[in-house]
Order: C-alpha cells, then structure tokens, then sequence
C-alpha cells in the first residue's frame, strides 16, 4: 500500500471541502494505525482518545460512511448493536490510492 498516494488524495479531497476536521483526522488515524498494511483495528476509546470526547459513536458512524463515499476507507465489521457501548474495535479496510 502506498501511503503516500494515499495521502495525496486526502490532500485533494480536503482543497475541495470534502471533508470535514474530523473526518480527516480519522482518516489519518486509520492510515497511521495499519501499519504498512491495508487492514487494521482500532479500538473506539483510542479513537475518542486522539479526535477528542466530543467524538461521539455517532459522528463516528457518520464519518466512516462519508470515507467510505470517498472511497479511503471501508469497515470490515459492523459496529456493536447497543449505542451505549464504551469501548469496542473498529476493524477496517484502508482502500488502495485511485489512478489519475
């Protein structure tokens, strides 16, 4: 996986307002956190931990969708049934840079 085409294509999605603050530092966590490879987990309290408490399981859910529409990242498991869940691993899929 080439990070840094990766990156670029952020870096091209963020002149053209696409995302948000927060979604682009999700982003960046997820990209950070699979080491080298495409797939990786997180748990929710490292995600909260790094975005800030206001990150709520909600704007979680949001953001994830909103990458997947940009087509960076994907979820490889649901997320929990209960919406009061404290802690739990986000399991992901980062996608491979787009051709120009």
């Amino acid at each position: 996986m080439d990070k840094l085409e990766l990156l670029q294509e952020l870096e091209k999605l963020v002149a053209g307002n696409g995302l948000d603050a927060d979604e682009i530092r999700l982003c960046l966590l997820l990209l950070t956190n699979c080491k080298g490879s495409r797939n990786g987990e997180i748990e929710y309290r490292t995600v909260k931990s790094a975005i800030g408490r206001e990150f709520s399981l909600e704007k979680l859910k949001r953001s994830c969708r909103r990458l997947f529409m940009y087509k960076l990242i994907a979820l490889t498991s649901p997320f929990p049934d209960g919406t009061n869940e404290e802690n739990f691993i986000i399991s992901y899929m980062v996608f491979p840079a787009r051709e120009n």
